[in-house]
């Protein structure tokens, strides 16, 4: 998720959490307020009564008085009580509306001519609960338009700040060391954003550095290793043709010629694993699979005859795939190295070939192996001496340079290899 829209989400959740309750809040103050004033009438228009009935004795009194606001009962003078109001919503019969109608009662007690009464004067409601909920909703909605105001006014605005982060982010993802300088990154007026820029001009210029220093010194010591084993094998071959030697020394000769000739191999073969990575190759190539295939078995003969090892080949004739014609070329060669190198007496290896994938089968007596593991440099799942462990972990660092995918599958005593183009 975006940190825009995480942001945004989190602000507009909290909008909404304090809106519900401060609507609730409202609500409660808003109807309050509207009973206070209520009261406020009532308490009044009982004053006000009670001052004219002083003035004027001979009002008469009724139980009920259903053309006035207000009843007189008369009561005991046990029941009577100085100074007690009470107010209480209550529910009256309109005949026109044919409905009841909140009211609102103020029941009190009063003394007049030596007489006990009961006074209750009522008011409307000024339907309280409709003017409040009108209100309520006309004041939520203008809220919630409010809210999603903010709400994508917020997004348009931080959208435009965030901008020059977001154009750094795609500039660092579409930057490679390897093939061009960091591209200027665009100007901002904000202080962060400006001390981002130039940190991220910094971090690349130095780790540019180091990564032509590295690139360097890798071609330098690859160099200057193959020197000197070049004249070391050249010497002891030398040397073998033109002593006598003992078969003893002959034979301590001839071991330190093979692993000069090892070390040579396996120079190149880091060298090529490094540039690999270094992503020192084009991968612009259109390159033909099935002649690679066809080019490469021919170096296996001599394996498939020795082991009597079956090749069975289904392949496309137009399965190409776009990457480095070289670098395939190992890639190929080395899974078909690892298919014959690791069979067994009277195998099988079977080649499969589309426009989506190559999948190369061989038997072995070799278990499965973990797939992370069996990509690492220098593992090896045997024990042949002129084995490095370091072809198949070539072939990976290959398909992912080439945005290819190399799986590994065991099945029965069947080692799968494919690769998805």
């Amino acid at each position: 998720m975006k940190l825009l829209t995480y942001t945004s989400r989190i602000q507009l959740l909290y909008f909404l959490i304090l809106f519900g309750i401060f609507s609730i809040l409202f609500y409660l103050v808003l109807n309050w307020n509207v009973l206070q004033n209520v009261d406020e009438v009532l308490y009044n228009r009982k004053d006000n009564l009670l001052a004219y009935l002083e003035v004027n004795p001979e009002a008469p009194f009724k139980g009920d008085n259903p053309l006035d606001d207000f009843t007189f009962y008369t009561v005991e003078e046990t029941v009577f009580q100085e100074s007690y109001e009470s107010y209480t919503d209550t529910l009256i019969y309109e005949p026109v509306d044919d409905e009841f109608d909140e009211y609102r009662k103020l029941t009190t007690f009063a003394k007049l001519q030596g007489k006990h009464y009961r006074l209750e004067i009522i008011k409307p409601h000024l339907e309280a609960a409709e003017m409040i909920g009108t209100i309520a909703i006309t004041l939520g909605s203008l809220f919630l338009g409010l809210a999603l105001s903010f709400y994508l006014s917020q997004r348009f605005i931080s959208r435009k700040i965030w901008k020059p982060f977001f154009e750094i982010l795609e500039k660092l993802r579409l930057f490679r060391f390897d093939k061009q300088e960091l591209q200027e990154l665009p100007s901002t007026y904000i202080d962060e954003f400006r001390m981002l820029n130039e940190a991220v001009n910094e971090l690349t210029r130095k780790n540019k550095e180091v990564f032509e220093n590295q690139k360097q010194f890798i071609g330098d010591a690859s160099h200057e290793l193959q020197t000197p084993l070049s004249i070391i094998q050249s010497k002891l071959e030398a040397l073998v043709g033109k002593t006598m030697l003992t078969e003893e020394q002959a034979a301590i000769v001839e071991s330190i010629i093979g692993s000069t000739q090892r070390l040579k191999k396996l120079n190149k073969t880091l060298l090529l694993l490094s540039k690999i990575e270094n992503s020192q190759f084009l991968m612009t190539d259109e390159v033909n699979v099935n002649e690679i295939i066809d080019r490469s078995l021919e170096y296996y003969d001599e394996q498939q005859e020795i082991l009597n090892i079956k090749v069975e080949i289904d392949i496309s004739n137009s399965a190409t795939a776009q990457g480095n014609e070289l670098l395939t070329e190992i890639l190929i060669q080395n899974l078909l190295k690892n298919a014959f190198l690791h069979n067994v007496k009277d195998g099988k290896v079977s080649i499969k070939l589309d426009k989506n994938q190559l999948v190369i089968i061989n038997t072995g007596s070799q278990k499965g192996i973990s797939q992370e593991k069996l990509f690492q440099r220098f593992c090896k799942s045997s024990n042949n001496p002129e084995s490095w462990g370091l072809g198949l972990s070539i072939a990976y660092k290959i398909a992912d340079k080439s945005n290819w995918k190399l799986k590994y599958n065991y099945k029965g005593d069947q080692h799968i290899f494919t690769i998805y183009f």
